[in-house]
């Protein structure tokens, strides 16, 4: 796998429904918060770069990573997710890996297999590279070119606040379930963190994983 990606993560979010700012929930066992514990899981990637984006000023002492991090105050006020991911990219000179930071179990294989697909893109100019579970895209758990960033900004300018809402807008290659379940049968790695009773589900399956 010869293309080098930066890592994105989404940790713009107000966490209104989990009651605190969910990079910093924290793992039973290691005590280590939940931003700290995706940055290990995929640590393993061809990574040149991590950005996160975050409104928090206090969230690189609260949540310190043992490796560099280049942190970024979302640019975009009040537009959700696809600020977040706008911000990202305008920090990574081509393709980057964008998640969210409430995937606690996120599977380092799926994303290599999206990785991978950036190889076979000689044939077809791919934008983007999104899985679609059960129908549904899947826009924080993906890899973007920076060449998205200006469909982004004009979506977001004519006031579009879906978060895959400029996908149909770019040359995207589509991951079906049924080429992700060999890498994750129970679709785990998109299971999201919203609420005190999803986080308390995940760390269910974190302790059923381990």
């Amino acid at each position: 796998m010869a293309s080098i990606f930066s890592l994105v993560i989404n940790a713009g979010g107000q966490s209104r429904r989990m009651g605190q700012d969910k990079a910093l929930l924290r793992l039973p066992v290691t005590g280590q918060p939940l931003l700290r514990h995706i940055v290990d899981r995929l640590g393993h990637l061809p990574l040149d770069q991590i950005v996160v984006v975050s409104n928090n000023p206090q969230l690189p002492h609260l949540a310190p990573l043992d490796r560099p991090v280049l942190y970024l105050p979302d640019t975009y006020s009040n537009v959700g997710v696809l600020g977040g991911i706008a911000t990202g990219l305008s920090a990574c000179p081509a393709w980057a890996i964008c998640v969210a930071c409430d995937l606690p179990l996120i599977k380092p294989a799926v994303l290599h297999y999206l990785c991978r697909l950036v190889t076979e893109q000689a044939a077809q100019p791919w934008q983007a590279i999104v899985p679609r579970v059960d129908g549904y895209a899947q826009p924080l758990h993906a890899l973007y070119h920076r060449s998205v960033l200006p469909v982004i900004v004009r979506a977001i300018a004519a006031g579009e606040r879906r978060a895959a809402g400029f996908l149909a807008d770019v040359d995207v290659r589509w991951v079906e379930t049924e080429e992700l379940l060999p890498l994750d049968p129970a679709l785990h790695s998109f299971f999201n963190a919203n609420t005190p009773t999803e986080w308390a589900e995940a760390l269910r399956l974190l302790a059923e994983e381990s």
